[in-house]
């Protein structure tokens, strides 16, 4: 016995000689509604059964052509006896079957190539077809055959088909969405002896040449009126503190240390925001002395 897969219903094992039929084509079937069938039989029946065995077929009924429903209503049959969920399965499991041998066969026109075929060579049924590379499988039903492709997101990468879950890229990897591959980073940074850095080291030698400079002579002169009228300490401060943000851009060349990526920034924006409080304190105190001397 050889099953296309594995039954888990009683009622086919219990057959009596299942074992010796051969080959088994297993075939579920979703449940669907027929709706409208009931109203059918309530209209269409009892006309039927009014008409003598002799009459011709009453083709005036919707539905009546190529059928036995005549037949079936003259004799008495009741509709209620009949399971049509259990018979259309079964008119699709033959259609399915048929259809494929029709395909594997090359028949045209009534006429088939007439040779062996082997249980492989059915084609197998796909209710959805396989996904791309970069692309997911996420099932849309109880059957596995049943999906939908959804594109990988970026940082992530798939390269084989019938997967439902997308890589994730290694570290100082990328990658965009729908991507099949990922790609190494590229390390983009100022190297020292690029001429950008040679201009930038030669602009940060002459601010910290004049910030120094100018903090010498002050301190020299710190008790003199022109220092004391310029800010004096607070001057320093300032002096200082711009001193400390022009150094932290030593940090932005060559290749980027876990150091320096931890200092740069709070090195500039501390040291920045402490010579903004200066020159506004300063501020501050200039309007004061000013509003003082007008009155």
């Amino acid at each position: 016995m050889q099953d296309m897969d594995w039954s888990v219903a009683s009622t086919v094992s219990s057959i009596p000689g299942i074992s010796t039929i051969g080959t088994v084509l297993g075939i579920a079937v979703q449940y669907t509604e027929f709706s409208g069938l009931d109203d059918f039989e309530r209209l269409s029946v009892p006309r039927l059964q009014d008409t003598s065995l002799n009459s011709p077929i009453n083709h005036s009924v919707p539905c009546m052509q190529n059928t036995n429903l005549y037949e079936i209503a003259i004799q008495g049959f009741s509709m209620s006896q009949y399971d049509v969920v259990s018979s259309f399965n079964v008119y699709k499991a033959v259609y399915a079957v048929a259809h494929a041998l029709h395909n594997i066969l090359h028949c045209d026109s009534g006429l088939c190539q007439k040779y062996k075929v082997q249980p492989w060579e059915v084609p197998e049924s796909l209710c959805s077809p396989e996904c791309p590379y970069g692309h997911r499988k996420l099932l849309t039903g109880q059957h596995k055959c049943c999906f939908d492709c959804m594109a990988c997101p970026a940082a992530t990468f798939l390269n084989k088909t019938g997967y439902t879950f997308c890589q994730a890229c290694a570290r100082d990897y990328w990658s965009e969405e729908e991507s099949e591959t990922c790609k190494k980073r590229a390390e983009l940074y100022l190297p020292w002896g690029a001429p950008l850095t040679t201009a930038l080291l030669i602009y940060l030698g002459v601010t910290l040449f004049l910030t120094l400079g100018t903090a010498v002579i002050f301190l020299f002169n710190l008790s003199t009126p022109i220092v004391k009228s310029a800010g004096g300490k607070t001057c320093l401060l300032m002096l200082a503190s711009l001193t400390v943000a022009s150094c932290s851009t030593l940090c932005h060349f060559s290749r980027p240390s876990q150091i320096g990526c931890l200092l740069k920034q709070p090195l500039f924006i501390i040291s920045f925001t402490v010579c903004l409080a200066c020159v506004t304190v300063r501020s501050f105190q200039v309007y004061g002395a000013l509003f003082t001397s007008l009155l």
